[in-house]
């Protein structure tokens, strides 16, 4: 049972690339950075910040995000998928 788990597993993503995989891994790397958005909003609060405030900050966040998934998909258009995302993650970490 688990081996035929193990083995379709391994089928089902035997195919993509190398660069497809590392992209998928800084992805995932960057996507996990993400989830202390939800903390942001306690954390504002621990600064002295009051909870309208807090909520501005996170509120002007997912206006950022959206912004940023219309643009990039516009982007990915253009230049495609791979090099869009790749540009992202790279320029974000500066």
């Amino acid at each position: 049972m688990i081996n035929a788990a193990i083995k379709l597993y391994k089928n089902s993503y035997e195919g993509l690339t190398k660069r497809i995989w590392l992209l998928s891994i800084v992805m995932l790397i960057n996507r996990s950075g993400t989830m202390v958005l939800a903390f942001m909003t306690l954390y504002c609060k621990q600064l002295g910040f009051s909870i309208q405030q807090a909520g501005i900050v996170v509120a002007i966040y997912g206006l950022g995000a959206v912004a940023g998934a219309f643009f990039g998909g516009k982007i990915s258009d253009r230049f495609g998928f791979y090099y869009t995302q790749f540009s992202a993650l790279l320029f974000g970490g500066f």
